[in-house]
Order: structure tokens, then C-alpha cells, then sequence
């Protein structure tokens, strides 16, 4: 007569399968981790382009308003503390001449605007370049 012999225990779990159980377990909490770390920093990254590009909008705008003498690159750090924007934050102005015939130097002015922030040890810019031309 033979016996037969049973390979696998069926009283509980082996330390086999328990193994491979926290092997599944932890690749699929790394799996959701990654996605959401992920997630985190496009959307971190999102809101400051957007927080830039609303500064930028701001001073835009109040450039527009402003009389055309008044125009220079100092306003920078006016609009900084005018309009609160944050420490993590560096606003460049630039004003130079337009063209190089002596009437347009007198009627127009280019003020490339430079919005720059710190994000994952990048630095990123946002920058708009406008036209300001004297009110006759």
C-alpha cells in the first residue's frame, strides 16, 4: 500500500506566500506613491507658472497706466513690494529704445518684463516682452 504524501500544508499560510504577498503589496503602494508624488509636483509646478504669469499680467497692466517717462528699469523693485510678491519670486525689468531712427527712439519703448522662481532646484522664467509707446 502507498501513502500518499502531501507537499503544501493546508493549515495556514507559508512563509513562501507571505513573502511574495509583501513583495505585491509594497510594489503596488510604491506604484501609487510615485503616481501621486507625481501628481503633486505638476500641480505645485502649475501654480507657480500661474502665480508668475498673474504678477506679470499686474505690472503689465499698470505699466499701461502709467505715463510713458515714467517707464524704467528701477520700477522693478516698486512693483515687488506694490504688489506683494512673494520672496520666492525675482521680477527683472528691462526698458530700452525702440529701433534705431531717432524718431521712434522718442515714441516707443521695449519693456521686457522677466518673472523668475525657484522649482525643484530649476530655475524657471516667465517672461513677456511689450511695447509702451508715448500718449500724444
Amino acid at each position: 500500500m502507498i501513502k500518499s504524501r502531501k507537499l503544501k500544508s493546508e493549515s495556514g499560510f507559508t512563509m513562501y506566500d507571505l513573502i511574495v504577498a509583501m513583495f505585491l503589496i509594497t510594489l503596488f503602494v510604491g506604484l501609487i506613491a510615485s503616481l501621486m508624488y507625481s501628481s503633486y509636483k505638476i500641480n505645485m509646478e502649475t501654480n507657480l507658472m500661474m502665480q508668475a504669469s498673474a504678477y506679470s499680467v499686474q505690472i503689465l497692466e499698470d505699466i499701461d497706466k502709467i505715463a510713458y517717462e515714467e517707464v524704467d528699469s528701477s520700477l522693478a523693485s516698486k512693483y515687488k513690494s506694490d504688489f506683494s510678491i512673494p520672496a520666492g519670486f525675482n521680477v527683472n525689468l528691462e526698458v530700452s529704445k525702440y529701433g534705431e531712427e531717432q524718431n521712434l527712439q522718442d515714441v516707443m519703448k521695449i519693456v521686457k518684463l522677466t518673472i523668475s522662481y525657484e522649482f525643484s532646484g530649476n530655475t524657471e522664467n516667465v517672461t513677456i516682452t511689450r511695447l509702451k509707446i508715448k500718449e500724444i
